[in-house]
Parts: C-alpha cells; sequence; structure tokens
C-alpha cells in the first residue's frame, strides 16, 4: 500500500493537532505502564460512557416494547438482525477510516486525514441511499426469510422500513466518527451520542405508548425514535468537522473529486474488516433464525440474552476503539515497540473488568432477566443462557482487545478469516449439533457461542505473538 509522504506542518497547527486529540499522542513519549494506562484510559472512558449510553437505551427499548408483550420484542428483534448486519458493514468499511487518520496523526499529517475523511463520507452516503432504495421494499420478505410468527411479520416489517429510512444519518455519523476516533477526539462522538439517546428515550416514551398528545404508535414508534435520535447524533458530528475540529475539517468548499489511490488505501483496510462483519452478522441472523425455530417464548429469552450481552461488551469495545487508535499513532510515529505495550496493557485491563462482571452475572443473572419480562419461562430460560454468556466475558475481553490492535495496523485480512472460522465452523456448526441433533435447544447454541470466542482468541493471540501485524502496513511508506 503507497502512502503519501508526511507533510510538516506550521508551528501553530502542530499545537491545534496536540490540543485535539485527546492527548493520546502523548503515549508515544512514555514507557512507563503506568503511563500507558493512563493513556489508554484518556480514550477509553469517552468511548466506554458513549457505548454504554448506546447500550442502555437499547436495553431500555428491549424493556419499553417488552410492555407490548413478547410478541413485540420477537418482531422488533427479528428486524433488527438484518439492519444490525448492514449497519455493521458500514462500520467496518470506515474501519480503514480510522486506521489511516490515526496514522496520520501520529505522522503529524493533517492534510492526509482530511482527504480520507472527504473520500470516505462521499463513498458511505453513496451506499446508504443504494440501502435505502433496496431495503424499504424489501423489508416484508427479509421480515419473512427471518422465519418470523404470523403475528410479528407486520410490525416487523414496519420497524425495518423505518429504520432503512434513516440509513444515511447513520452511516454519515459513522465515518465522521471515526475520523475523530482516530485523531484521538473520542468526546465529540460520546456528546454526539449522549445527545441522540436522550432523545431516543423520550422519543419512545411519547411514540411507543402514546404520549403529549401524539399517537399509539407501538413498534412503529419505537423505531421512529431511533431513527430521528440518528439524524440528531449526525447533526453533531457534522457540525464538529465542519467548524469545530481542528485537525478533521471537512467544509463544502473543499474538493470531493475522488482519489482512486486513496480510496483503494481506505477500502484495502476496511473491505476486509466489512466482509468480517459481512460473515458474522449473516451467522448472526441464521443463529437468530435457528433460535426462532424454537418458537416465540425461547427467541424472546434469547433476544433478552443478546441484549445483556452487548451490555457487557461496552467495556471491552472502548479498550478495543483505544487500542486501534494508539496501534495506529505508534506506528506512524515509527514505534510499534510502544503499540505492542498498549496491546498488552489493554488486555490486561480488559479482562480483569470483565471477570468482575462474569462474577456478577452468574450471581444475580436471574435478576437481570426479571427486568425486561415477567413470564416465568422466559425468565428461567434466559437465566440459564445468562450464566453460559458469563464463561465467554474474560475471553471476549482478550479477544477485542487483539482485534483493535491488528485493525490499528491495518492486519484486518487475518481477523476476517478468524471470524469466519469462528462464526462458520464454530458458532453455527457445532450450534446446530448441540441445540438440534443433540436437543439442547437455548443452551446449546449459548455453548457454542463460548466456544466460538475462545478458538477466535486463540487464533488472534498467534498472530498478535508473531509479530507479522506490525508489517502489514510499512510506517516508514508513511512516514
Amino acid at each position: 500500500m503507497s502512502m503519501p509522504k508526511r507533510k510538516t506542518l506550521p508551528e501553530d497547527d502542530i499545537q491545534q493537532v496536540s490540543h485535539t486529540q485527546n492527548e493520546g499522542i502523548d503515549l508515544l513519549q512514555v514507557e512507563s505502564p503506568a503511563d500507558i494506562r493512563r493513556s489508554i484510559w484518556k480514550l477509553a472512558l469517552p468511548a466506554m460512557i458513549e457505548f454504554g449510553l448506546m447500550m442502555l437505551v437499547q436495553i431500555i427499548d428491549m424493556i419499553q416494547v417488552g410492555s407490548l408483550g413478547a410478541w413485540a420484542i420477537s418482531a422488533t428483534g427479528l428486524a433488527a438482525q438484518p439492519t444490525m448486519l448492514i449497519f455493521s458493514v458500514f462500520s467496518a468499511l470506515v474501519v480503514g477510516t480510522t486506521a489511516l487518520v490515526a496514522r496520520a496523526a501520529g505522522a503529524g499529517d493533517r492534510d492526509y486525514a482530511c482527504r480520507v475523511t472527504r473520500q470516505s463520507f462521499v463513498i458511505v452516503l453513496v451506499l446508504g441511499v443504494v440501502v435505502t432504495a433496496i431495503g424499504i421494499p424489501a423489508s416484508g420478505s427479509i421480515i419473512r426469510l427471518m422465519g418470523a410468527e404470523a403475528d410479528t411479520i407486520g410490525p416487523g416489517t414496519t420497524y425495518m422500513k423505518i429504520i432503512f429510512a434513516g440509513t444515511i444519518f447513520t452511516v454519515g455519523n459513522m465515518v465522521l466518527a471515526a475520523s475523530l476516533r482516530g485523531a484521538g477526539d473520542m468526546i465529540t462522538p460520546m456528546i454526539s451520542n449522549l445527545v441522540a439517546n436522550a432523545v431516543n428515550l423520550f422519543g419512545n416514551w411519547v411514540l411507543i405508548h402514546g404520549k403529549l398528545g401524539f399517537p399509539r404508535l407501538e413498534v412503529a414508534g419505537a423505531a421512529l425514535a431511533t431513527s430521528f435520535s440518528r439524524l440528531v447524533a449526525f447533526v453533531i458530528t457534522f457540525d464538529a468537522v465542519y467548524r469545530r475540529n481542528k485537525f478533521i475539517s471537512i467544509s463544502f468548499h473543499d474538493s470531493y473529486k475522488l482519489e482512486p489511490e486513496l480510496v483503494r488505501n481506505v477500502l484495502d483496510i476496511g473491505i476486509p474488516a466489512a466482509i468480517e462483519q459481512l460473515v458474522m452478522r449473516t451467522g448472526a441472523l441464521l443463529f437468530a433464525r435457528m433460535i426462532a425455530g424454537f418458537g416465540t417464548l425461547m427467541f424472546a429469552a434469547h433476544q433478552i440474552a443478546m441484549n445483556l450481552e452487548s451490555l457487557t461488551l461496552v467495556p471491552v469495545m472502548a479498550f478495543q476503539m483505544a487500542t486501534t487508535t494508539l496501534v495506529g499513532q505508534g506506528l506512524g510515529a515509527q514505534k510499534p515497540e510502544i503499540s505492542e505495550k498498549v496491546t498488552q496493557q489493554a488486555i490486561l485491563m480488559s479482562v480483569s473488568l470483565m471477570t468482575v462482571i462474569a462474577i456478577l452475572f452468574f450471581a444475580f443473572g436471574h435478576n437481570a432477566i426479571d427486568v425486561f419480562v415477567d413470564d416465568p419461562e422466559v425468565i428461567a430460560i434466559g437465566a440459564s443462557a445468562v450464566k453460559i454468556l458469563a464463561l465467554s466475558l474474560p475471553i471476549t475481553g482478550v479477544y477485542f482487545v487483539l482485534a483493535g490492535a491488528l485493525r490499528g495496523a491495518g492486519d484486518t485480512k487475518y481477523a476476517m478469516y478468524v471470524s469466519t472460522i469462528g462464526v462458520w465452523g464454530v458458532r453455527l456448526l457445532v450450534g446446530y449439533l448441540l441445540a438440534n441433533v443433540l436437543g439442547l435447544a437455548l443452551i446449546g447454541a449459548w455453548i457454542a457461542v463460548v466456544l466460538d470466542m475462545l478458538v477466535r482468541m486463540i487464533f488472534a493471540f498467534a498472530r498478535f505473538h508473531s509479530g507479522q501485524w506490525k508489517e502489514v502496513i510499512d510506517a516508514a511508506e508513511y512516514c
């Protein structure tokens, strides 16, 4: 991969860059584990707050929708799987944006970072329009393919159409937030999601049951609140890159002419990550389809367990994001040894926290399920699934950090291979054998989830230990 030579910035711009990056780049000047951990926390904590709020809203969504009955949980859960698949692909596609902006930040090249942002922004907006045009008319067919029962087809289709209608705002916010994070600015994405989540919660309260004179829209109300909140998040991140951020800045007066080489650099990293997410989400979709075959109550329990899993992923996603940014900056500054130390410390921090969460799940898993639903059968099934989930949490803590390091280095192809093996070779195949052949149903399926994460962790650790990730993108070509 060829990259432009480093450009020297004026002294005032250098100072602006330093202040913009959340002090992440300061890590390159230190060596002690304690200093490294502080640098990780400076980036991870805002991301943790952001992701935590996002997951909390998802849980509150489910609680509010669950008040309508198990059918509503199943309808939104089935509808969410295909849209999550698509948005996850977009999220992974902009991994190249984060990695290259981080590399540019490490080298002090503001011009290249801005060009990457502009090109990535145009790419995802065009693709977003295509997804909307295809997704809205296809929603009914998709929900039927998911195995929805008669009482969930109508509301599930409506939910999916509304979510697809807001695609352009969702993906636009993704790419701008990715650029800001690459530069070390975790605060702006956190603020945008905080405000958007508040809007979502209020919208749910107003629209699901009909408050303040608005009609009772039930599942459609939840979808409208979600789509509008994503519009709000987009407006905030766009304002940041248009007016306020000093390192990442775009405007309507900039050139948006296609730069094939730059686009190729972004896609060389982003496409393998996108394929990885496509593999994972397609697997998750088929996994959900398998669980749906066990009936509405079983799927409702599964969906609740999945939401609890999403909540537990908040800290590891934050450590992953911090690792991606700092590894990229370290390699951009031609200090791979710092990138390695960052990864090691992030693993220790992630595993420690996930072990504590696992213990809490073992002790209070039943109470966690009880928050969402009052059906005794759903509670009993879900509580067992949550205890199995707890076994995977320390493993997940290791894997996510290692995956973040590989992404920061641009080593996304290997992560793609690992995810394919884990999801299709373990989660789906072994899950089918345990759930259907051996008759363990949901419990067997969740045992396969644990085995999936274990396999992925082993492969990712092997790659990191080999040191090959340091040479995937030669930092000397950039600087």
